[in-house]
């Protein structure tokens, strides 16, 4: 599903994201890199882009990869296997690290949920369609609910901000907040549905090795 953020969304974010995890206030890392403080600011808070020049000198301070300030890639890495995964995948660094942290313990159970809940993902037809059910957006499946509660719900603006003009505002924050509510309820009725087809699906192997 496409994302809504921009490229000057995202990379205000991440600027900001990587310049207070290594502990820069604005003030230095303006300084390292050649800018004044409100530039910074302007760029930290998506109301300008750097040219190519101040995108090389911001990237080769923080020692990350430029394409992760444009939403190129979701890793940070600048070479080896982990940007290599993170770009073949389109997952982040920290993803990443946590599923090879699981391979290397052997955590077969919590990797046999994350492909069960993938495998219901590529059958959700519903949320790859955009179909609905009795005139409502849904999914059937987990991650398919929630990738859907997350775009409607984790945005500046909300479906209702977009779609209605109530005349009334709290009018319509109560029709939103139900309109989320109604979003959630699915992800929980999904999360039962799912839990049960995994306990159906595995448990001839647990029984396997019971005995």
């Amino acid at each position: 599903m496409e994302s809504k953020n921009t490229c000057v969304e995202v990379f205000g974010k991440r600027l900001k994201e990587l310049r207070k995890a290594n502990g820069y206030t604005i003030e230095q890392f303006a300084d390292m890199v050649g800018i004044s403080k409100s530039t910074l600011g302007y760029y930290e808070n998506d109301k300008r882009m750097p040219d190519i020049e101040i995108l090389a000198r911001i990237a080769d301070t923080l020692n990350v990869n430029a394409d992760y300030f444009i939403g190129r890639t979701n890793t940070t890495a600048l070479k080896g296997k982990m940007k290599t995964v993170c770009e073949f995948t389109g997952l982040s660094d920290n993803a990443a690290e946590y599923l090879s942290e699981l391979v290397k313990n052997k955590d077969y159970a919590k990797l046999s949920v994350i492909n069960h809940l993938f495998d219901e993902l590529t059958e959700d037809y519903d949320f790859y369609s955009y179909e609905t059910q009795n005139g409502e957006e849904a999914a059937s499946s987990v991650l398919g609910a929630l990738f859907l509660y997350f775009e409607r719900c984790s945005g500046t603006e909300s479906v209702w901000d977009e779609f209605n003009d109530l005349g009334n505002d709290r009018r319509k924050e109560i029709l939103a907040a139900a309109y989320k509510q109604l979003l959630l309820n699915q992800v929980t009725e999904l999360v039962k549905a799912s839990a049960e087809a995994y306990r159906r699906d595995n448990e001839p192997i647990e029984r396997q090795l019971q005995s």
